[in-house]
């Protein structure tokens, strides 16, 4: 049977965004599915759940084609039978419309957010949304608090490569689970213990399948990661592993963090993250020394009140050693920020109205504060940490 191999990208909302080599069967159905052995981060490795996705692709229960509903919802009697794409779309429509000439446009809210798709098929919604006037959507559900954090600390949602992890002496996974999540962060962390006898640290209230394969794993009660992280911070400036030429250089205010930390000792964040000073010294220490210390940030830690506060602190860390300046050191929370795309024909900006209501995601109300022009805009990228060469 015909077949041939051809380049895609893994469709699922992942940090990893793998390249993939893909087998084409008689021009119709997909094959194997494997990671691209050229592309130097995948390395030819990619997750279970993708290898197997022509299981899915064209598993026999698969919905195919649209399905209307006979009968009344939620009475257990109701029935579904097949229709055209044509009459999905036009009863679609036709109800959209029906809703928007009684109350308004605005009563018609599409709601989504991501999942398996590219950018065409996630934020394509949003030029109907403009086009039509529905009201629009603040997308709070997932990284809002985590964005927040890392904007506040780095100013960028940009980090360091995650193939120099390979490079590293310490790898530090907090808020992550990359064994089950991220198999390729692994191999590069495989990489690193092989061959430069890298420690890897996994900070997580779990015993997770990451945490099972760490030298170290850190278990904070949950909510507490920015008191350990603010503890860390204060034993490097008072045991004098601080960079504090780094930071006046590339930091804005060192000396007022330096001075906020002066009570947020080791003793303070035991009786808060349940961790004993001991294990927080010991990890500050390592931390501290390792100039080529990496840090992969994860969204898990965020997840709370405080979430945006926990992830900035966390972020601060390789400012103060300096591991930004070293090949292998800084961190990563996600490298978006890298690649700059036009999406006014994706998303419809062009036709968007500043005056069209903004609903939050999260709570199901108006966005209320602010300037309601700026809900869900891109922030405008900063400056990227400056790298220094390595010195010996």
């Amino acid at each position: 049977m015909p077949l041939d191999i051809l380049p895609s990208v893994c469709p699922h909302d992942c940090p990893s965004a793998c390249a993939l080599e893909i087998e084409r069967i008689d021009g119709r159905r997909i094959g194997r599915v494997r990671g691209a052995a050229a592309q130097t981060y995948t390395r030819g490795v990619v997750c279970a759940k993708v290898a197997r996705y022509a299981e899915r692709q064209h598993h026999s229960a698969r919905l195919s084609r649209p399905l209307r509903r006979i009968g009344q919802k939620g009475a257990g009697t109701a029935a579904f039978v097949p229709i055209s794409w044509d009459e999905a779309l036009d009863e679609v429509a036709e109800q959209l419309t029906r809703a928007a000439q009684r109350y308004g446009s605005e009563t018609v809210w599409p709601y989504y957010y991501a999942g398996t798709m590219g950018l065409v098929q996630r934020d394509g919604i949003n030029r109907l949304r403009h086009a039509m006037r529905y009201s629009r959507e603040h997308l709070s559900i997932c990284s809002m608090l985590s964005d927040a954090g890392w904007f506040a600390g780095v100013g960028a949602k940009r980090g360091v490569d995650g193939r120099e992890i390979a490079k590293s002496d310490l790898i530090v996974v907090w808020g992550g689970n990359p064994v089950s999540t991220q198999v390729n962060v692994m191999t590069h962390v495989a990489t690193a213990r092989r061959e430069r006898g890298a420690k890897l640290v996994v900070i997580d209230p779990y015993r997770t399948a990451t945490a099972e394969h760490a030298d170290i794993h850190l278990a904070p009660l949950p909510g507490t990661d920015g008191a350990l992280a603010c503890a860390v911070m204060h034993v490097l400036f008072k045991e004098d592993y601080a960079d504090r030429v780094y930071m006046a250089r590339h930091t804005d205010d060192p000396d007022g963090l330096e001075a906020h930390l002066a009570s947020r000792n080791p003793a303070w964040a035991a009786r808060i993250t349940g961790l004993s000073e001991g294990e927080i010294l010991d990890f500050a220490r390592l931390y501290g020394r390792t100039k080529r210390s990496y840090i992969r940030v994860g969204y898990g830690f965020s997840r709370s009140r405080n979430g945006a506060a926990q992830l900035f602190a966390v972020s601060c860390l390789p400012a103060v050693t300096g591991a930004w300046a070293y090949e292998g050191g800084g961190a990563l929370y996600s490298n978006l920020g890298l690649v700059p795309l036009d999406a006014t024909l994706i998303e419809g900006f062009d036709r968007l109205d500043p005056s069209i209501r903004v609903l939050d995601q999260s709570r199901i109300g108006p966005v209320l504060t602010g300037d309601r022009r700026d809900i869900g805009a891109r922030p405008r990228s900063a400056a990227a940490p400056r790298r220094v060469p390595v010195q010996p």
